[in-house]
């Protein structure tokens, strides 16, 4: 890419943005030149010159300039991308930045606390980033809807055992929600799917999507009971898993499922075709039993489809799918049904934007 087509590029997408200094609204484009020119080199080999590479460092120290105030400019891009589209899928993820070996930098958080050989406890420390990706359903790319950078707090573990006392709004979960609410904000009157993994199956995100008529597809994390005459109700309980392999098969779709190296969370996977059998079916999506916040209130039920994705003859040594995924759109036939595995499948496209 030549330094003129670069240029135009960043002009044409962070040329709006207003930090409240003409001089700052410049630096920004320079940066944005440089730094989509080499996008893994350090600053220092980004900038041509050493004069630039200061001026890029005052641009980050700058007490002025806020990433939220940047990254609004791109949000309304994005969003303006998006129009052409009948359907975008709002893609969630977290990731997390750690700079434990940067020992003089302040700010950070304590990511995690592990024993170590010869340490009692060790703290890993940097920053959260929670972001939402805008896709098309064809998969290509169209730009960030949310991004919220922050600290995370450790809890102590008498404060993990009273997880349900903590307000959602204090909790981390909460920027689940708190994306949700900007996307459908920023987006108007196209219509978002906002598309999450396992962290997000939670009846709050449910809750907050019916509220705002906002579609949500969400892989379950849970086996939690279903389809309760009551919200208390003892007898007759129905589980998720148990209740969607009892549905019948409607057919079989065929997906790609890509390579994936091994981290701390997750074993190592070569690209390979698995073969996925489809269920689906509705169900209603009881509130919570004991969850303080809703205890002086009544939650709503939530009327539910769900899509039971499994693989029955995966290859030697190799993990079955089995995606079971909730959302609050109709699905009342085989084709709908494979339309949601499909975007399922396109959560992946984050992953590479974000590897961390």
């Amino acid at each position: 890419m030549t330094g003129g087509a670069t240029n135009g590029w960043a002009a044409e997408e962070m040329g709006q943005t207003d930090l409240g200094d003409k001089r700052l609204n410049d630096r920004l484009v320079s940066l944005c030149d440089r730094f989509s020119e080499s996008p893994e080199s350090p600053i220092n080999q980004a900038c041509k010159d050493w004069a630039e590479t200061k001026a890029a460092y005052r641009f980050f120290q700058n007490q002025d300039v806020e990433a939220a105030d940047i990254i609004e400019t791109h949000r309304k891009k994005t969003a303006e991308r998006a129009k052409p589209y009948k359907t975008i899928l709002a893609i969630q993820d977290t990731s997390y930045f750690i700079y434990t070996s940067h020992t003089k930098t302040k700010g950070l958080g304590a990511m995690s606390l592990k024993k170590g050989k010869h340490v009692e406890k060790i703290f890993s420390n940097g920053l959260v980033m929670h972001a939402c990706l805008a896709v098309t359903t064809d998969g290509v790319p169209l730009g960030l809807l949310d991004q919220n950078i922050f600290v995370r707090k450790l809890r102590s573990a008498e404060r993990r055992r009273f997880a349900d006392v903590t307000p959602i709004e204090e909790k981390e979960s909460y920027h689940w929600l708190e994306a949700l609410k900007n996307t459908d904000a920023i987006m108007g009157d196209t219509q978002v799917v906002t598309v999450c993994d396992r962290e997000a199956d939670m009846y709050g995100l449910f809750e907050l999507g019916d509220r705002l008529k906002s579609p949500v597809l969400v892989r379950a994390n849970v086996d939690r009971a279903i389809n309760r005459k009551s919200r208390y109700a003892e007898e007759d309980v129905v589980r998720l898993w148990s209740f969607m392999r009892d549905r019948p098969a409607a057919g079989t779709k065929t997906i790609e499922i890509p390579k994936r190296k091994a981290t701390p969370h997750a074993k190592a996977r070569n690209a390979r075709t698995a073969i996925l059998t489809i269920k689906f079916g509705s169900f209603v999506f009881n509130p919570p039993r004991n969850n303080i916040q809703y205890r002086h209130s009544q939650p709503p039920n939530l009327v539910m489809c769900a899509v039971y994705a499994y693989e029955v003859n995966p290859p030697e040594n190799e993990e079955a799918v089995e995606w079971m995924l909730l959302t609050n759109l109709p699905i009342t036939n085989f084709q709908e049904a494979c339309e949601k595995v499909h975007w399922y499948c396109l959560r992946w496209r984050i992953e590479p934007t974000f590897p961390f």
